[in-house]
């Protein structure tokens, strides 16, 4: 029998059996099992979240998911409960062929080889970068060689976020009809989102699949700016006692000290008892285990692991082999893990689980969802739950979070419908397919927002089609920002009353202090750290080497940045945007000097851009006149502090007047374009004494009008990616 009094989505929305004991014989999509009599499945028409039809599903105590179900329902799934196993449900069931998706390739990869040891051979495929036994990327060709074999099973492909295009084009259209979509972890893809712009553009492909192919899956749902997001077919999931947690909560002076002092303690009870730390910052994790090596025997970094993205393992490489086996078994005592461990990973061992937050470190803050993920990332269950913070008060604000949403919404809107119009002009008229690069480009920067100061986040983006949108995952970033910042941990208690309207918490307020130990331990990973990367700079200088010898092809040096490490990958995209102009040893060398340092970096690049435009390049020459460089060929130019800055401003703004660059980057430019010296005698006055101020050597190919560059590509402007 089917109910019309609800609002139909994609064939069939539900189907009811009055005689059975569930009622409720399908929930989008989803067979129920008819011997499952103690759950229950419940309709909501009015929708608590979206507004639309509402699935509530209580289900019998401690089951899983795919005890219930036969398959995934479609629409979004809020689970409430981690480890509910929606994605092996999806893996496992044989009614279709699916795509799951998920935000980092340690979650995708450790899937993959669960399903593989547990079903068998090409039970899964695994598409991303390399990992583990995938000493290479994953090609087309590899895609289409799995879905030709044909053994009976389904095909089932767990896809890394970045790579899901790979797949839709290896399969084809027919893939938005014939195969099942869940992007997993859709709360974790809001709020990385900000540093992996890909991550929204798997929505792009999500609304091109069937309304009845496709799904959303959190254990930890927030809302969705996105209306096309909020207006989905929810279904709730929970159990008549979800888990109620047992947490010590410390409001700290100093976080990297009490979770020393933590640590230690729990050491002092057991021989043998795991702890697993959650802590988003590699330099606080270096400085922690210096810390306990310091008041422990020395043999307590041998003990230590650390689980983190590939690409950041180098700064920790001698804490990170031999951590989790392959049954996801710890095999360290004391495991560190940062964010890209933090959802989706299973990890068999129970342990004592400490999370940080420091608002010295603000990409660590730790929402209350993101609290939740990592505590369930210990599927037996955890010894115990200590979460350590920090609180730094902010300046109050006039504006609710309600406010603060609506205002994002708003701009985004106007920015992504001004830049896209005059986007499509540019592209409709090739007369003007310079300028709308440029516009685009310049727009783009202002289209951005921040909070408390930290790195701006654009809320438009060009999608799949190349149409410019609101970016409303990183709305939602900046919304679970504000509340961290404004709320939670700004205000002492904040954060024990969140956690206190689900769970039973202990409160503590250390009276831990700040310490010369902790100080000087920092400066020790930090001088760590620097010999480490100069080391691994110079290996990646070599590669460049061999990589010139062997003809200096670009899609080699491209595969050399994805299969990099995040600071190598930084040095090769930065030798990429210069080598051009410059030769490849030279250029490499200069690198190595500044490092990862973004500042010392902006300085390098634009001295060698400006040092490498032709004399007759329309800004060039316009700044040699601006300072009356014709002069120099009769001696050292006189110019004043002020007039100086003056002078770079008038040019700037000429080119660039819609960046609003300020006078501090104005003067800088001054020294990084001329070779200048202050004048003893004359306070505030400067000599111009050469165009070369750095010595360069004559660049392989000057930069002309002919080439068309745009001065905001090629130049390194503040809060723009260097």
């Amino acid at each position: 029998m089917k109910n019309e009094n609800y609002p139909q989505f994609g064939k069939l929305h539900y189907t009811v059996d009055l005689t059975a004991p569930t009622t409720f014989v399908e929930i989008n999509g989803a067979k129920i099992n008819p011997d499952k009599q103690e759950a229950n499945v419940c309709l909501d028409g009015a929708g608590k979240i979206s507004g639309n039809v509402e699935w509530e599903v209580l289900l019998e105590q401690d089951d899983k998911l795919g005890e219930l179900l036969d398959r995934v329902p479609y629409g979004i799934i809020n689970k409430t409960i981690t480890g509910l196993g929606a994605t092996t449900l999806e893996l496992e069931t044989q009614v279709r062929d699916s795509i799951i998706v998920v935000p980092t390739k340690s979650l995708a990869y450790n899937k993959h080889l669960i399903t593989e040891r547990q079903k068998g051979e090409n039970s899964s495929m695994y598409v991303g970068s390399p990992i583990g036994n995938i000493l290479t990327d994953i090609t087309l060709d590899d895609i289409r060689e799995y879905l030709s074999i044909n053994d009976g099973k389904r095909k089932k492909f767990l896809v890394v976020a970045d790579s899901l295009w790979k797949v839709i084009k290896a399969i084809g259209t027919k893939v938005y009809h014939e195969f099942f979509l869940m992007v997993d972890e859709i709360d974790t893809m809001q709020s990385d989102s900000v540093y992996r712009p890909n991550l929204e553009r798997v929505i792009d492909y999500y609304f091109q699949f069937d309304q009845n192919m496709r799904a959303a899956v959190t254990a930890t749902l927030r809302d969705f700016s996105d209306a096309r997001l909020a207006g989905e077919p929810f279904v709730t999931t929970f159990w008549k006692q979800n888990p109620v947690r047992d947490i010590h909560l410390i409001e700290a002076k100093e976080v990297d000290v009490t979770a020393e002092k933590i640590i230690r303690n729990l050491l002092e009870q057991s021989d043998d008892e795991k702890v697993l730390i959650a802590y988003n910052s590699l330099d606080g994790i270096l400085n922690i285990i210096n810390i306990l090596s310091q008041n422990e025997r020395s043999e307590i970094k041998q003990q230590c692991g650390v689980l983190c993205s590939g690409r950041s393992q180098d700064k920790v490489k001698e804490y990170v082999e031999n951590v989790l086996d392959e049954n996801n078994n710890l095999q360290k005592r004391i495991v560190f893990m940062t964010c890209a461990y933090f959802a989706g990973i299973d990890i068999n061992d129970r342990c004592h689980v400490i999370s940080i937050s420091s608002n010295y470190q603000p990409f660590t803050l730790l929402s209350p969802n993101r609290l939740t993920q990592i505590q369930g990332r210990c599927r037996n269950g955890v010894l115990s739950e200590t979460i350590i913070y920090d609180i730094t008060p902010m300046e109050n604000t006039a504006q609710t979070l309600k406010e603060y949403r609506t205002v994002l919404i708003n701009k985004a809107k106007k920015f992504s419908n001004a830049v896209d119009g005059l986007n499509q002009l540019c592209k409709s008229d090739p007369d003007l397919s310079d300028m709308g690069v440029f516009v685009k480009q310049i727009l783009t920067m202002k289209a951005e927002s921040q909070v408390a100061n930290n790195y701006p986040v654009t809320i438009i983006r060009e999608n799949e089609d190349g149409k410019i949108v609101p970016a409303y995952f990183n709305i939602d970033a900046l919304l679970e920002k504000w509340e961290l910042h404004y709320t939670l941990y700004s205000q002492s208690g904040a954060l024990l009353e969140k956690l206190q309207e689900q769970h039973h918490v202990d409160f503590e307020q250390s009276e831990q202090g700040k310490s010369g130990r902790h100080i000087g331990s920092i400066q020790q990973v930090k001088a760590h750290n620097k010999e480490v990367l100069a080391q691994t700079l110079s290996i990646a200088k070599e590669a460049l080497l061999n990589w010139e010898q062997e003809g200096a092809n670009m899609e080699a040096l491209d595969g050399l940045i994805r299969r990099s490490n995040k600071q190598e990958a930084l040095f090769y995209t930065r030798f990429k945007r210069l080598y051009p102009y410059f030769e490849t040893e030279f250029l490499a060398d200069k690198l190595i000097e500044v490092q990862g340092d973004k500042r010392e970096f902006m300085s390098l690049n634009n001295s060698l851009i400006f040092w490498a435009l032709d004399d007759t390049h329309a800004f060039k020459s316009h700044i040699l006149a601006k300072f009356e460089c014709e002069k120099l060929t009769q001696g050292p130019i006189k110019i004043s502090r002020v007039e100086r800055t003056k002078k770079m401003q008038e040019v700037m703004n000429a080119y660039l007047g819609r960046l609003k660059l300020d006078r501090t980057f104005c003067s800088k430019l001054f020294t990084q374009f001329f070779g200048a010296e202050a004048e003893t005698r004359s306070g505030g006055m400067y000599r111009i004494t050469s165009l070369n101020p750095y010595n360069y050597p004559e660049p392989k190919k000057r930069i002309t009008d002919v080439d068309k560059v745009n001065l905001t590509e090629i130049l390194v402007l503040p809060n723009r990616p260097a």
